[in-house]
């Protein structure tokens, strides 16, 4: 008998009995935002229905909406999510050999995007909460000082929110990047809905930034892949934008992912007011329930104006539990509740929540976590000094995507010049990238994150890691 399973079927079957989704996209099932016979949907550039690299009637009257909607200068829609667009502003913005003063902590789609632009790469490091070994924010200092020691950057990329929601001082960073005639680019992939409530944080676009980018399917409804590129001012070369977007997305986008977009903005247009209001209620009634909670400890003020963090995105559920308590209550939720989180960490856990999430849903995560709470501990965690280590970057992050690599024991590595990037999560911070020296300081980083039961990606089962050719050195 064929045990195999495919994706079709597979997710047919799971659609019968779907788990409640305490993760993204943000659509939560097509509870609020949906359309039906999307086959009818999914079209080509025929004449009269407009093309995104091109747009002249439909799609352009779409994104004018949403400009208005999110409160920028030009918004463009994107199929290829969030991802893409980190890539196309590095390509608008730098060419090979440009500098570009980059959060460590980025998304990986940022380090795609140096690779294929060339540009020369500064890395300023965002704080760490030692207790949790949660990633906090950069600091408008470190960014200053970035600045001071590279004042002919470019650019400056940074994240926020984090993906466990904390944002950075946008105004702060965008006031100093401009006095530096520099171009501020933002990840605000997890902060699409921060324009639609005052309840959570401004969003980047109102606070300075000059592209901004949001994956309208994490936190709004609409499908996955569905994103949006913002610019405001007229800093950014908007023919630089265009070009690098039709280079990193498809020349056949979906017409059902740029139906969903719209759909998206239609509803909030029309109904977004009401929906979020009842949405910020329903958040702010269990926010307070599960303070409640002796064990499992919901991230909330405390963590504001430390380690960066200007604010948090109040949407993002996290919660802060012992050590060996993550995994069980993961498998908890599934087996006995049937809900599915967003993540599993060290000592968190994380469910995300939108704007399409049902009251009935915050009722039965509360219920389901009252009853785990008193099965578990709450202990301190053992504190997680995140080493930052010298960097000694001797081949630059493109030139060493293309040499040739090697497996090697990650405890004979040192002086090798390594080959893929070693990230710890938690924190989600690469203690190295390719084209670095890996020194015995950085082996003991690595090294003190597995010895904790911490996952390093880019450390395989075996300890091996790739490092650059010796011949191509």
């Amino acid at each position: 008998m064929n045990s195999k399973k495919y994706i079709f079927e597979s997710m047919d079957e799971y659609s019968k009995n779907p788990r409640y989704p305490f993760h993204m996209p943000g659509h939560k099932g097509g509870r609020l935002c949906s359309f039906s016979d999307v086959y009818k949907f999914d079209i080509t550039e025929i004449d009269d229905y407009d093309n995104l690299h091109n747009p002249e009637g439909m799609i352009k009257n779409s994104q004018e909406r949403a400009l208005k909607l999110f409160g920028s200068d030009y918004t463009f829609f994107m199929v290829n999510g969030s991802s893409g667009g980190n890539m196309a502003a590095i390509l608008s913005v730098c060419g090979d050999g440009d500098k570009i003063i980059v959060a460590r902590n980025s998304h990986k789609s940022v380090f795609s995007g140096i690779v294929l632009s060339g540009a020369d790469v500064r890395y300023v490091y965002p704080e760490v909460f030692n207790d949790t070994g949660i990633v906090g924010q950069v600091t408008v200092e470190s960014i200053e000082k970035a600045l001071c020691e590279n004042p002919d950057a470019k650019a400056v990329f940074i994240t926020s929110p984090t993906y466990e929601g904390f944002t950075a001082d946008i105004e702060k960073i965008a006031d100093l990047v401009h006095k530096n005639n520099a171009i501020l680019i933002v990840d605000e992939a997890h902060g699409a809905h921060f324009n639609f409530n005052d309840y959570f944080p401004g969003s980047a676009i109102k606070l300075g930034a000059d592209i901004v980018i949001q994956s309208v399917h994490k936190t709004l409804p609409s499908v996955t892949q569905t994103a949006l590129m913002h610019i405001k001012g007229d800093r950014v070369n908007i023919e630089n934008i265009k070009s690098a977007l039709a280079m990193v997305q498809s020349s056949s986008p979906s017409y059902i992912f740029m139906s969903s977009i719209d759909r998206c903005c239609d509803f909030i247009e029309k109904e977004g007011k009401y929906y979020f209001d009842k949405y910020v209620d329903t958040l702010k009634e269990y926010r307070e329930k599960f303070k409640t909670l002796k064990n499992i400890k919901i991230i909330g003020e405390d963590f504001v104006n430390i380690c960066g963090v200007k604010s948090y995105d109040k949407g993002k559920l996290v919660f802060i539990v012992n050590d060996t308590s993550t995994e069980y209550i993961n498998k908890i939720l599934i087996e006995k509740y049937n809900i599915q989180l967003e993540a599993v960490g060290r000592n968190h856990i994380i469910a995300m929540t939108s704007v399409a999430d049902t009251k009935e849903g915050f009722e039965r995560l509360f219920n389901a976590l009252c009853d785990i709470d008193k099965h578990i501990k709450y202990e301190k965690s053992s504190v997680l000094n995140y080493c930052n280590v010298d960097i000694f970057q001797t081949v630059s992050l493109r030139k060493a995507y293309f040499l040739e690599k090697e497996k090697v024991s990650l405890y004979e590595s040192v002086g090798k010049i390594c080959g893929d990037f070693l990230i710890p999560y938690p924190p989600g911070i690469p203690v190295l990238c390719p084209g670095e020296v890996i020194t015995s300081k950085a082996l003991e980083c690595i090294c003190e994150f597995i010895d904790k039961g911490i996952n390093v990606l880019g450390v395989d089962e075996s300890f091996g890691v790739k490092v650059l050719c010796q011949k191509e050195k």
